[in-house]
C-alpha cells in the first residue's frame, strides 16, 4: 500500500498544538447500540505472509476462524523492500516472477483455499510503482524537473521507481498484467494501486511534452511547479483527466474478458495530495468500491477526520462518487487503541451508515491475535450487554439479549446444546431472549432438532433466529418451537416495529430449518428431518453480514426451564 508521509504546514502545526493545550472540542461518540456487523477485508502483502502452501493453509484457517469476508492480495510487489516492485507472486507470462515462487503459485493457492472456507479474494494488483517495468525500458521511466533538469524519478531515498503514467506502452504493459490476472484466476476482485504521480514536477519526458503542447499550446516546462497558478491548475487537471481515463480503460478490459463481473476498486490516497494527480471524480462511473486510505495519524489529522460529517476522508470520498453506486471501504491501520475504535466505528455508523465492509492493512504478517482483534470489534461500539462465559464449539458465542439471565452448554459426547432461560420473550417491539449465535455473511441455512422442552412456559419460543444486531429491537426472522401452541415462523421487518408470526401444528422433537438468500427467508418444520413443510416466506432488506444461532425466550420464571437442540448444521 501506498504510506507516503507528508509534513503539514507549521501555521496548521501550530494551530492543532493551540487547540490541544487549551482545550479544544473533543469529538462525542456515537450512541452506543449493537449493530450489524460490518464485514472485514484484510490487506496482505504476499512477500511476509506466503511462502508456501502451509502458509496459505494457516492463514485462510485463522481467517474462517475469525470472520474475515474478503481478502485483499498483493498479486504483484509494492515496495522495493524483500523483492523489487513489479514482479509478481503468480504464474505469469508477462512480468517476472519473484524469487521463491517460480514454482509456488501463491494466488491460484489463495484462491482455491479461501474459496472453500467461503472467503472472497481480491487481487491487489499496485501499478505505476514498478522497479521492473522501470528497468525494463528507460523511455518508461518517470521523468521529474529537479533544479531545472529533467532526471529519472526515483524518490526522495532514490529507490521508488515510478514509471510514467502517461505513457501509452506503460499503460498497455500494466493493463495486460491486470488482464492476465482476470483470465486465468477466478478471484472476485482487482484493486488497483499507484494510481498517482508523486508531484507535480512529473511527468516531463519527452512524449508527456510534445503530446502537452499540442493541447495546449506551451511546453509543462514553462509552469513553475513550485507556486499556485492557473497554468499549474491546468496541467494537474489534465494529468488527472489521463488517469481517470486509465482507471476506465481496466474496467473497459473487464467487461470485455473472460470474467465481466470482477469487481473493480482503487485505494486512494486522501484528498489532501492534489499534487499527486488523483482524483476519483474522474472515474467514479468505472468502479464498484473506493478504499481511502484512512491512516489519521499518518497524515497529521486526529481521528475525526476519518468519520466527520462536515470535512475529512469519508466525507471526500462521498462526496466525489456523488451519483453512483459505488461503495466506500475505508481502509484502516490494525494497531490503534480499541478506545479510537470505539470511536471511529461509531463515527461511521453515525455519519456513513451505507458502509458495510472495513478493509484493514498490515505491512508485516498477519497473526491470529490481529484477526482475533479485528473480529471482536465488527459490532462495536456495543451497549452495556456482553456475552457470557459458556462452553460452547469454536466459534459459537451465547448472549442474554435484553439483559435477562439465560445460560447455554455443549455436550460434546451428544453433541447437543442445552439453552435455559426465564421472564423472555420474542415480540413486540424489543425482544428479551438468550442467544447462542455466530456471524454469517450473505445467503446461509441453519437445521436443528428440537428434542425437548421442559418446564417451560406455554408461550416459551425455542429454535432458530436470524438478526441483524445483537440490539433488542433489530430486524429477525424464526423458525421456533413452542410446548403447547405449535411451530412459529416470526418476523420483524423493520427495527423497533412489531413483530408478526405465521403458526402451524408441531411439538417436540421436530426439526427446524431457516434459510437466507439474499433477502428472502424460509421457515420450516419437519418430524424426520428429511421431508419438510413450509411454514413461511418473507422478504426482508437486511444487512448482508448478521447473526444466526439458537434462541430461547420464556416467559416463566422457573430457573430450571431448558431446551436442547441436537444435529445443528449451519451452511454458509
Amino acid at each position: 500500500m501506498t504510506r507516503i508521509r507528508k509534513k503539514k504546514p507549521a501555521a496548521m502545526l501550530t494551530l492543532a498544538l493551540i487547540v490541544s493545550l487549551i482545550g479544544g472540542s473533543v469529538p462525542a461518540a456515537a450512541e452506543t447500540g449493537d449493530y450489524p456487523p460490518f464485514e472485514t477485508e484484510v490487506i496482505v502483502r504476499t512477500v511476509n505472509q506466503f511462502k508456501d502452501k502451509d502458509d496459505v493453509r494457516n492463514f485462510v484457517d485463522l481467517a474462517e476462524r475469525h470472520g474475515v469476508d474478503v481478502i485483499s492480495m498483493n498479486v504483484k510487489q509494492d515496495e522495493d523492500d524483500e523483492v523489487p516492485s513489479g514482479q509478481v507472486f503468480y504464474a505469469s507470462k508477462i512480468a517476472p516472477i519473484a524469487e521463491g515462487y517460480e514454482d509456488f503459485d501463491a494466488l491460484r493457492e489463495v484462491v482455491a483455499q479461501a474459496h472453500t472456507a467461503g472467503i472472497k479474494v481480491n487481487a491487489w494488483i499496485p501499478q505505476f510503482h514498478d522497479q521492473e517495468a522501470f528497468l525494463k525500458n528507460k523511455n518508461w521511466q518517470m521523468q521529474a524537473l529537479v533544479n531545472g533538469k529533467r532526471v529519472p524519478f526515483t524518490g526522495s531515498n532514490g529507490s521508488e521507481y515510478f514509471v510514467n503514467p502517461l505513457n501509452l506502452d506503460v499503460q498497455r504493459y500494466e493493463r495486460s498484467i491486470i488482464r492476465e490476472v482476470a483470465e486465468n484466476y477466478s478471484v472476485d476482485g482487482v484493486v488497483l494501486d499507484w494510481i498517482r504521480f508523486d508531484d507535480y514536477n512529473m511527468d516531463v519526458g519527452d512524449g508527456t511534452i510534445a503530446e502537452y503542447r499540442a493541447r495546449f499550446g506551451y511546453s509543462p516546462l514553462d509552469i513553475d511547479f513550485g507556486k499556485d497558478s492557473a497554468k499549474r491548475k491546468q496541467w494537474n487537471e489534465w494529468r488527472t483527466e489521463r488517469l481517470g481515463q486509465y482507471v476506465s480503460d481496466v474496467r473497459r478490459d473487464l467487461r470485455s474478458s473472460t470474467r465481466p463481473n470482477v469487481q473493480l476498486g482503487v485505494y486512494v490516497l486522501p484528498p489532501e495530495f492534489a499534487e499527486v494527480g488523483q482524483n476519483i471524480a474522474k472515474f467514479k462511473s468505472s468502479v464498484d468500491f473506493i478504499a481511502p486510505m484512512a491512516y489519521f495519524d499518518d497524515w497529521g489529522h486526529d481521528s475525526e477526520w476519518v468519520y466527520g460529517d462536515k470535512s475529512g476522508i469519508l466525507k471526500d470520498v462521498r462526496d466525489r462518487l456523488a451519483g453512483t453506486k459505488a461503495k466506500i471501504v475505508p481502509t484502516l491501520d490494525q494497531d490503534w487503541t480499541d478506545e479510537t475504535y470505539r470511536e471511529i466505528y461509531g463515527g461511521i455508523r453515525r455519519n456513513y451508515p451505507e458502509v458495510e465492509r472495513l478493509s484493514f492493512f498490515a505491512y508485516d504478517a498477519w497473526t491470529g491475535d490481529d484477526l482475533a482483534a479485528i473480529d471482536e470489534r465488527t459490532g462495536w461500539p456495543d451497549s452495556d450487554e456482553q456475552d457470557y462465559a459458556a462452553k460452547l464449539p469454536a466459534g459459537w458465542q451465547g448472549r442474554n439479549i435484553g439483559s435477562m439471565p439465560g445460560t447455554a452448554s455443549y455436550q460434546t459426547a451428544k453433541k447437543q446444546f442445552t439453552l435455559g432461560g426465564s421472564s423472555t420473550d420474542v415480540w413486540g417491539e424489543s425482544d428479551a431472549l438468550n442467544y447462542v449465535y455466530r456471524p454469517i455473511s450473505g445467503d446461509a441455512e441453519m437445521i436443528v432438532q428440537a428434542k425437548s422442552l421442559s418446564r417451560l412456559d406455554e408461550w416459551a419460543k425455542a429454535g432458530i433466529s436470524i438478526r441483524e444486531s445483537l440490539a433488542a429491537d433489530a430486524r429477525h426472522v424464526d423458525m421456533v418451537l413452542t410446548p403447547e401452541n405449535g411451530a412459529a415462523f416470526q418476523y420483524r421487518e423493520t427495527a423497533g416495529e412489531e413483530t408478526a408470526d405465521r403458526t402451524a401444528d408441531a411439538a417436540a422433537p421436530s426439526w427446524l430449518k431457516l434459510s437466507r438468500t439474499g433477502d428472502a427467508f424460509v421457515g420450516s418444520i419437519s418430524a424426520d428431518g428429511k421431508n419438510w413443510t413450509r411454514i413461511g416466506t418473507i422478504r426482508i432488506p437486511m444487512n448482508g453480514r448478521a447473526y444466526i444461532g439458537l434462541a430461547l425466550s420464556n416467559p416463566g420464571e422457573d430457573s430450571a426451564a431448558k431446551a436442547v437442540f441436537g444435529n445443528v448444521k449451519v451452511k454458509p
